[in-house]
């Protein structure tokens, strides 16, 4: 009997376990073409035409410029984290009109603990030239901070 309900007890936990993965490895399902950008936080593109503006999250408050030209953006950011971190990425992702993302693109990390991550301010201007997929009419940003976690 009591072989008979540890074998039961185990499979309980098995399932358990396996129903949580299953749960928590959803989202990583969803290919960059089904993911969306709402429309208020898509920057749209002005061909040949010098843009800036300001983006915040509730990891970093950053300034860009931008130009598109030739199916290429040329894009410039400064960057402010709204507290200290042992970590920061910076992504821009690329939008077609109905919101969806076509590619994302990694323009700053900071590197886990890495000299840049002992304040707040990104030193200097985060230059980079993205090639842009055919249909791209916007861009958006998205962050990743790590707080701090300790004293160094």
């Amino acid at each position: 009997m009591g072989l008979k309900k540890i074998i039961m007890e185990s499979s309980k936990c098995k399932l358990v376990i396996l129903s949580i993965l299953w749960v928590a490895f959803q989202p990583g399902c969803v290919g960059p073409g089904q993911m969306t950008v709402a429309p208020e936080n898509r920057i749209p593109l002005s061909k040949d035409t010098p843009q800036e503006g300001s983006w915040e999250s509730y990891d970093v408050a950053l300034k860009y410029q931008y130009v598109e030209q030739s199916g290429v953006i040329q894009l410039s950011v400064t960057l402010r984290a709204k507290r200290g971190y042992d970590q920061l990425v910076l992504w821009v992702k690329l939008v077609d009109a109905d919101g969806k993302v076509l590619e994302t693109k990694s323009i700053y990390n900071s590197g886990f603990r890495s000299s840049y991550s002992k304040g707040k301010w990104h030193k200097g201007t985060i230059e980079k030239t993205l090639e842009i997929p055919p249909g791209t009419t916007a861009i958006a940003f998205q962050s990743l901070l790590t707080p701090r976690r300790s004293r160094r």
